[in-house]
């Protein structure tokens, strides 16, 4: 005779709706060595901590990264070709993560530096939602079917300007 019991609670166990994230605090994604964002420059670190505390967006972003399967190496730079302020480049995957790094000149107002930074965290959340990309081949052809063209190999996106624009106006509003 067959007990449906087992049964029954491996029914239960398999179709039970997946328990709530635990809330991530901001230690677990900004000072964990399990971060999923990373930085060795203080001021890209103190941008981060005030963008995560001030912009729900900005925090949503970061939440995001930290249960994907992307890292992120954030840096301050000086200059970037072309007139840009800041891009992100897919680096080599390596155990079981794909790594972005993400250059951002910082200049003007802090709040203005932060929306760059989540404009460019909203790229690397494009990649982290696009799990088919993991070389420059599969980046190039995820941006020319979200992105716009904005030069030779420069794509940029309608969500990562929204983003931007959201982020500052969350930190000055």
């Amino acid at each position: 005779m067959l007990s449906i019991a087992p049964l029954l609670l491996a029914a239960a166990v398999l179709f039970a709706p997946a328990p709530p994230y635990e809330p991530l605090t901001e230690a677990d994604v900004l000072e964990a060595p399990t971060r999923h964002i990373r930085t060795s420059d203080q001021s890209v670190r103190k941008l981060l901590r005030r963008g995560y505390r001030q912009s729900r967006t900005f925090a949503a972003l970061v939440t995001r990264l930290q249960r994907s399967d992307v890292i992120v190496y954030v840096e301050d730079v000086p200059r970037l070709p072309a007139a840009l302020d800041g891009r992100m480049m897919l680096l080599p995957r390596s155990n079981g993560y794909r790594y972005v790094r993400i250059q951002i000149a910082l200049r003007g107002a802090p709040e203005d530096s932060i929306g760059l930074l989540g404009h460019e965290l909203q790229h690397a959340v494009e990649v982290a939602d696009a799990l088919e990309v993991t070389d420059m081949g599969s980046l190039e052809r995820l941006y020319r079917r979200i992105g716009i063209r904005s030069g030779p190999q420069f794509y940029d996106t309608i969500a990562a300007q929204d983003v931007g624009r959201t982020v500052r106006k969350e930190l000055t509003g």
